[in-house]
């Protein structure tokens, strides 16, 4: 299976796009360094993986979980790296927190076809990541995701749906939507 974010390295100066769209690979090592230092998401780790640290020494157990996170991503280079990175965090979420998962259809799907497929919200980020996964157990490309930026108030979890092939669709009272 082979994987790629096909933009081109465009210059995020000149780049008109460059606060919506999903990273591109040569962005990706910066992003992932300035998430190895983000606290909201250390914190967000510690209490989910160390709560009792994370309560009585959070400090300590923000610098624990940012060195994790970089051992974790430390040859990580590319979307597609990220990507394989976190299909064994998406393998074990579903065998601790799902009774099954199944997918069927994607074997009447063109390999070479585009295709729309439309979440029913009831997640954000967690319809896509199922997408995605059943994609790469069928080694099948991963889709490339549209979502409200509305719908993301922590810049970390922006930071992690755009490595995830998202783009930010921006729209204000009364303005055409930015996508």
């Amino acid at each position: 299976m082979t994987q790629h974010n096909n933009a081109t390295n465009v210059s995020t100066e000149t780049d008109p796009w460059a606060d919506i769209r999903p990273f591109m690979d040569h962005e990706v090592a910066d992003v992932l360094a300035r998430l190895s230092r983000d606290n909201e998401l250390l914190d967000a780790l510690t209490r989910f993986r160390l709560p009792r640290m994370a309560r009585w020494a959070p400090s300590l157990a923000r610098l624990f979980a940012s060195r994790a996170v970089r051992r974790e991503v430390k040859d990580v280079s590319t979307v597609y790296e990220f990507q394989m990175r976190i299909a064994h965090y998406m393998e074990r979420m579903i065998r601790t927190t799902t009774d099954a998962f199944e997918v069927t259809g994607l074997d009447k799907l063109d390999a070479n076809g585009a295709y729309l497929f439309i979440g029913n919200h009831r997640d954000i980020s967690l319809d896509p990541a199922f997408v995605n996964y059943a994609l790469y157990q069928a080694n099948r490309d991963t889709v490339r995701i549209a979502i409200g930026d509305n719908l993301l108030k922590k810049p970390y979890v922006t930071d992690l749906m755009r490595l995830n092939k998202a783009s930010l669709c921006h729209a204000a009272p009364g303005v055409n939507a930015r996508c």
